[in-house]
């Protein structure tokens, strides 16, 4: 059908020029109306359906992208609603995890008390025990020291003794132990 009113269409177009050639004003005024409401019916027939078609899936279209628009919308407020909340909950964790935290640091700072008291008592034991050994290996020396002078002055008196004087005490020495003592 289409075809048959392009066929017309090119049929009377140079007819309306043919006869707008050989007439009066007047006429060739009809001529073009008649050109004109053939054209617009033309045009009016062969696109009233795209057209409607057009704007009829337009209207659709735009109605989807209202709907879509509005769920994504709901979406993109149910995701806002789910990260605050998420955000809440991570807020709440982390002071969670930071208390957790300040506990273990007093447990360890405690911990860490106790050890150094412990190893202070350990330190003043050592010490004590380091201090004992000084004291007796001083007191060792000394003792050494004093009989090893009084051996050397014992020494130098018995040198000095003379016959009588080592007799004396010979016989002091046996009387002691009981021991007869000859001369």
């Amino acid at each position: 059908m289409k075809f048959i009113y392009s066929l017309f269409i090119l049929i009377a177009m140079p007819l309306t020029a043919f006869a707008s050639e050989s007439e009066s004003a007047g006429a060739h005024m009809l001529w073009r109306v008649i050109d004109f409401i053939i054209f617009a019916s033309l045009i009016v027939y062969l696109l009233r359906k795209p057209v409607a078609n057009y704007f009829r899936n337009r209207k659709k279209q735009i109605f989807e992208e209202i709907e879509n628009a509005k769920k994504a919308k709901e979406e993109a407020q149910q995701a806002l609603n789910e990260a605050q909340s998420l955000l809440s909950k991570l807020s709440s964790e982390i002071e969670n995890i930071i208390n957790t935290y300040k506990q273990m640091g007093e447990k360890e700072k405690e911990d860490y008390a106790n050890m150094a008291k412990e190893l202070e008592e350990i330190f003043k034991k050592r010490l004590e025990q380091e201090k004992t050994m000084i004291l007796n290996k001083a007191y060792k020396d000394f003792i050494d020291k004093v009989i090893s002078k009084a051996i050397t002055k014992a020494k130098q008196q018995f040198m000095a003794l003379n016959n009588q004087d080592l007799r004396s005490i010979n016989k002091r020495y046996f009387d002691y132990f009981g021991v007869e003592y000859d001369k």
